[in-house]
């Protein structure tokens, strides 16, 4: 029993990284022009990580990156994020 409460727990905690990546691969894509992006996504009994990077040109032109990294344990989560735009 304890085993699938924390395995509940864990899929609670990973489940926005998984999301989140999604939305933000949805909002760097499509049609802005050459563009990359590199997503790593990891999870486990003790927590799950997702590492996003993107860059690429908006429609107008202006090029930017982005990366992200969000993780999730028994003990918290964090986010630290670095980005640009000319």
């Amino acid at each position: 029993m304890r085993g699938f409460v924390k395995t509940a727990a864990v899929g609670a905690l990973v489940a926005p990284l998984v999301l989140g990546g999604a939305g933000l691969a949805s909002a760097s894509s499509g049609g802005d022009g050459p563009a990359y992006e590199k997503f790593q996504k990891a999870a486990n009994a003790n927590g799950g990580s997702c590492t996003m990077t993107v860059s690429g040109f908006t429609p107008d032109g202006k090029a930017y990156f982005r990366t992200v990294t969000r993780q999730a344990g028994p003990t918290g989560a964090s986010e630290s994020s670095t980005g640009s735009r000319s």
